[in-house]
């Protein structure tokens, strides 16, 4: 049996926030001792947000996230569609419950840290599988996501008017990391034949587990006005993904132990492609839409799966490589600044392939089957920026 571990080690998210702090800490007092030069359009919002601008030596931007899908907040009626298309998903099924950090920190003229955390619960309500009986099935996917990179602008205009756009060209950075737990449930019967059905006593635990990924991306960003109240940004880039997935129970008959243990590891090439529009004109109110193009240019993948009929269907993994290989991905934002340093927003976000070279370690057997399935959320967003030299 053919195994193969991918993985990729970057910094813990614990060290970085660590990092963070004392470099905010530390640069703050470049923008106390003077008049902090602006690194970007006055009113702007950068959290959640493509450019080539960064923010000015300690300054700082804090914002929370909530995230949500549901009967009411159905983007365009995308998990509506998802469950009519699907008999193998129930009730709220495509539910999505989730809340997003992030804080950036201009640490040098031109050049920015990041780190953003992510939690998301999204409900997968499995209907009842005829070869096995099982109890306290779980019924959400969870999952925890760590990015942190850094921003550098390597180009500017010359002369720069802080309440207009200028032209500015930059380098962005980052690495993630996303983990999910375990999914699965309590094997109390496997039916062999319609006359064979054999009772496990005590009932037995199997799991989906490995729910993980990392990896990196590199973009070049180039901003520039469109007159006074509008930016344009356009970027393209490159990243590389690991992802790992796989199944086992608890059962220690060997059959039953051997149909059930999978593993499936996949290494992803991406490339990616976007342009947003910010436009400010009306004061205090910062819209930004944008569309970005995620292509997975080479896709490797070392696959152990099982075909036996004691699996239940929906965790055999022989349809993993036949995934969606693109996404396209829309968003769209306003926010209200109710004071110079506090804002509210509100965004939402459309993908094409769902989540298809974003949280690659959804290819897996459960969530993989929707791989080609449009889907969307609405957020809801609170923000705190200053500059202690302003």
């Amino acid at each position: 049996m053919l195994r193969h571990n991918l993985h990729v080690n970057p910094c813990t998210s614990v060290s970085l926030f660590r990092v963070l702090l004392s470099l905010s800490i530390g640069f703050a007092g470049i923008g106390i001792g003077g008049t902090a030069l602006a690194q970007q359009p006055h009113g702007w919002v950068s959290n959640g947000h493509i450019s080539a601008y960064t923010l000015a030596p300690g300054e700082f931007e804090l914002s929370g996230t909530l995230m949500r899908v549901n009967d009411t907040l159905d983007v365009l009626n995308l998990r509506e569609d998802m469950l009519a298309g699907t008999s193998r998903l129930s009730a709220d099924s495509g539910d999505l419950d989730g809340t997003r950090g992030e804080l950036r920190v201009g640490v040098w003229t031109g050049l920015e840290l990041f780190y953003r955390r992510q939690t998301q619960d999204m409900t997968l309500k499995l209907a009842a599988d005829s070869r096995v009986d099982i109890s306290g099935l779980d019924e959400k996917l969870q999952t925890t996501g760590d990015s942190y990179g850094a921003r550098w602008v390597f180009f500017q205009s010359a002369t720069r008017n802080p309440n207009t756009p200028w032209t500015s060209a930059a380098l962005e950075l980052t690495a993630t990391k996303n983990k999910s737990d375990d999914f699965g449930g309590m094997l109390e019967s496997i039916n062999f034949s319609p006359t064979v059905n054999v009772r496990l006593d005590p009932p037995q635990r199997f799991d989906m587990n490995r729910l993980k990924d990392d990896g990196w991306n590199a973009k070049v960003i180039y901003s520039h006005g469109l007159g006074d109240s509008l930016a344009l940004s356009y970027w393209a880039g490159y990243g590389k993904l690991d992802s790992s997935s796989g199944t086992s129970t608890e059962i220690e008959q060997a059959a039953i132990s051997n149909a059930f243990l999978q593993t499936f590891d996949i290494s992803e090439d991406l490339v990616y492609a976007g342009i947003n529009l910010n436009w400010q004109g009306i004061q205090r109110l910062p819209i930004q839409i944008g569309y970005e193009y995620i292509n997975i240019r080479d896709r490797q993948q070392q696959i152990v799966s099982s075909n036996s009929t004691l699996v239940p269907s929906f965790l055999r993994g022989s349809n993993l490589s036949n995934s969606a290989t693109a996404n396209h991905t829309l968003y769209g934002s306003a926010s209200w600044w109710l004071t110079p340093h506090l804002y509210a927003g509100i965004s939402g976000k459309v993908f094409k392939n769902q989540f298809v070279g974003i949280l690659p370690h959804y290819n897996n057997p459960l969530s993989a089957r929707f791989s080609e399935t449009p889907y969307g959320y609405i957020e809801f967003s609170l923000g705190f920026k200053f500059n202690p030299g302003l």
